[in-house]
Order: C-alpha cells, then sequence, then structure tokens
C-alpha cells in the first residue's frame, strides 16, 4: 500500500491534528484495529510520531504484535518502545491503566514529547457513557475523556473522538491493512466488553449519527455547566484547586484522579463529601482542604519532616494529610 494515497481517508472527521503538526509526538499502539488505523492515517497526513507498545502477557498473541509493531517501526523509520508489564491477578483493568499511563509519563519526560497520541473512538465514548449511565452518574462523569486535554507537560490528543469503529474497519478492510484481533475482547467477564456486545454495537450500527450528535451536544452543555477547570500542581503527585460547589468540586477531584491514573467510584465521591474532603481514598488517593483549595495526591512515598519544615508547610497552608508527600519545602 503506498501510504500517501491511502482510500477512505477523507471519511474521517480528525481531531487536534493541527497541535500534532510540526511536534513530536507518541503514538499509543497496540497493533490492534484502532491504534493500527491511526498509525497509517497519521502516515499519511505527514504527522511525525514515534510508538509505544505494551505486552500485558495474557495473550498468545501478545508477542506477535510486539514483532509486528517492531517491523512496522523499521519499515517507516520510528522510534519503537516496548515493555511487558508484571502479571496482574486481580482488578486487571485498573492495574493495567495506571501502569500504561506511568510508561508512557516517563517516555514522554524523558525523551521530551509533546504529544500522546491515542486510538478512542465514538464508540469508546459511547460504551463509557452507557456504563456510566447505569451507575446512576451526573454529566460530569457521563462523558468520559476529551478530544484534546492535558496530563502534566503533555497534550494528549485523541484524532478519532468523532471517527466511529466501522469507519475505521473500512479504511483498514478498503487498503488491505493487517491487524490483530483481541480475543480477550469477546470475554463479558469485563463489564465494558458486556456493554459493547449486548448494548452500544447495536446501537451504533442503526443510531451512529444521532448518537455523535448528542454526545458532542452534551458535551457543549458540560462546558457551559462546568467551565474551564483550573487546577494546579506542586509536582506530578499533587494537584490543587480552588473550593467551589460540591458537584464542581467533585468534577475536579475527578480529573486530579485520573491525573494520578485513578478513576473514583459513585460511591467514593459520597464518602468523600461526606469527609468534608479529607480522607484517603481506596488506599491510593488522599485528599485534604483548607480555608481555600482542596488538594488531591497519590498516596505515594511520604517523607519524615523537622518540626520547622511542618511549621513552614503549616503557614504555607499545606493541607496535614498533604504535608508528608512533600519532599521539600516549597
Amino acid at each position: 500500500m503506498d501510504i500517501y494515497l491511502a482510500k477512505r481517508l477523507e471519511n474521517f472527521d480528525l481531531e487536534g491534528i493541527s497541535y500534532l503538526e510540526s511536534a513530536k509526538n507518541l503514538l499509543g499502539f497496540s497493533a490492534q484495529v484502532d491504534s493500527t488505523c491511526l498509525f497509517y492515517v497519521l502516515l499519511n497526513l505527514g504527522i511525525d510520531f514515534d510508538i509505544a507498545i505494551i505486552d500485558y502477557q495474557i495473550r498468545e498473541d501478545s508477542k506477535l504484535e510486539v514483532a509486528h509493531a517492531k517491523n512496522l517501526a523499521k519499515k517507516y523509520n520510528k522510534k519503537i518502545f516496548d515493555i511487558k508489564s508484571p502479571k496482574f491477578n486481580s482488578n486487571f483493568e485498573a492495574n493495567a491503566r495506571t501502569f500504561r499511563i506511568d510508561f508512557f509519563k516517563k517516555i514522554i519526560k524523558s525523551h521530551n514529547y509533546k504529544n500522546l497520541i491515542l486510538a478512542n473512538h465514538l464508540n469508546d465514548r459511547l460504551e463509557w457513557f452507557l456504563m456510566q449511565f447505569t451507575k446512576g452518574c451526573a454529566l460530569n462523569s457521563l462523558l468520559g475523556f476529551d478530544a484534546i486535554s492535558k496530563l502534566d507537560d503533555f497534550n494528549i490528543i485523541r484524532p478519532f473522538f468523532n471517527t466511529s469503529k466501522r469507519q475505521i474497519l473500512e479504511f483498514l478492510y478498503t487498503n488491505n491493512i493487517k491487524y490483530f484481533i483481541d480475543k480477550s475482547n469477546d470475554d463479558e467477564m469485563y463489564l465494558r466488553n458486556y456493554f459493547r456486545k449486548n448494548f452500544s454495537n447495536h446501537l451504533m450500527e442503526k443510531y451512529e449519527n444521532g448518537i455523535k450528535k448528542s454526545l458532542n451536544l452534551l458535551k457543549n452543555e458540560y462546558e457551559i455547566l462546568y467551565g474551564q477547570t483550573k487546577i494546579h500542581n506542586l509536582n506530578d503527585n499533587i494537584y490543587f484547586f480552588t473550593k467551589k460547589e460540591n458537584h464542581i468540586n467533585l468534577h475536579n477531584i475527578d480529573i486530579c484522579a485520573k491525573k494520578l491514573g485513578y478513576v473514583i467510584s459513585s460511591k467514593q465521591r459520597d464518602e468523600i463529601v461526606k469527609s468534608n474532603y479529607s480522607c484517603i481514598t481506596a488506599s491510593k488517593i488522599v485528599i485534604d482542604n483548607n480555608s481555600f483549595d482542596i488538594y488531591v495526591a497519590k498516596n505515594d512515598i511520604r517523607y519524615k519532616h523537622s518540626k520547622k519544615i511542618r511549621e513552614s508547610f503549616r503557614i504555607r497552608g499545606i493541607p496535614p494529610k498533604i504535608r508528608p508527600l512533600i519532599e521539600s519545602i516549597l
């Protein structure tokens, strides 16, 4: 296939491409349907990028996928970063997500990438919406990821934000592009797979355009209701923002927790409010506040400080639960 003459490229409604032009970009790659399509779309657009792939060691094909990724990287002169994750015996999806984010962060920081490119698409947005909807979530949790977002010092760009799985498969089929299929996607033990097979796939087949329009209208209303969130950080593991109404505070805590690789449940949100924003959630996220701000931190390395340093933290308004997580005076 001539990468500059791919068919059906004009069918894509791509997001965030201007961010990628003349920038240093890293593509989260799996060799499966979505990221393979995005790989070739970016090639056709002349976007410069390298790739990162993770072997989760749970499927026989994973070694073949990594080998295929290395062949593509060699063929198209891309750097490739690959790693084997530990074998997670429980809560695979959450542990894999945390491992994946940490892996990408390390690469981006070490090699000065400006953008992380991910292949999440319209079907993923609907799946998330349906799962959250059935949990009783409010608007701030219904819509999931954005087309363009920021994490630490880099952007996360999702060009397929408004692109359906149908369009992705049509592109791969028309251009005779090789890709792998994750057989575990048929396993309804995973909640997302259950919703995909029983609900979202059928809805997308019949109502794709309406679903796309509705999700984007809800996104616009979300921006009106919550506005632009101003979240600051002391370091990569500690964030804070100005206190507002409860629904906005919880929304901001959600964002901070996701930056730290954790998704807060509806029950945990209730517990956070009851604690008056001073608690440790699932032993992973520390939340505390002062008169003006709410702090959200990763429950990580704890430091022992002298009385003088502890007093300096108090004077600066750092809440008690956050102080041991700070290495030195600000």
